[in-house]
């Protein structure tokens, strides 16, 4: 059963998503977006901060390339949540889909872990520190149907 307080932080959190009562899948995400799974034990591990700090500085970068944060977190910290969260309102994953997320990507629940998935679904990037945005902007602009949307966009 879900605590009072936990549900209450993710209403706060994630009011759009709240509000639908609908968690999204990776596989509803498939074709439209690219993924940054963010694992770690809790929303205070540093290595999720410090991921979560890069992408916020970086959203609109986010944005162009489709890429969506779905964090997968075995427990949800205090207060300090909604202002890390502040300019990405990622989706929330319910308990079970990160669980299945968990065992499909053999994430290690104890070791915080960023994966890329791509909008084919396939993993296309892993690391066990947070990745830089100019890493991931690279590992994602080098991929095919990026390539394809950023001609379709600026043909010559």
């Amino acid at each position: 059963m879900v605590s009072m307080s936990v549900l209450s932080l993710i209403l706060v959190l994630f009011p759009a998503f709240a509000l639908a009562q609908q968690s999204p899948s990776l596989a509803s995400l498939k074709d439209k977006n690219r993924v940054l799974l963010v694992s770690a034990q809790t929303d205070q591990d540093p290595g999720f901060q410090q991921q979560i700090a890069i992408l916020n500085h970086h959203a609109q970068e986010m944005k162009d390339r489709d890429l969506v944060l779905l964090p997968v977190l075995i427990h949800i910290g205090g207060a300090a949540s909604a202002d890390t969260l502040r300019t990405i309102h990622p989706p929330v994953a319910s308990d079970a889909e990160q669980i299945d997320l968990r065992r499909h990507f053999h994430i290690e629940t104890a070791q915080f872990t960023v994966i890329l998935i791509g909008k084919d679904g396939g993993e296309k990037l892993r690391q066990h520190t947070p990745i830089t945005i100019q890493k991931l902007n690279a590992t994602i602009d080098a991929m095919p149907m990026r390539r394809d949307e950023m001609r379709s966009r600026n043909p010559q």
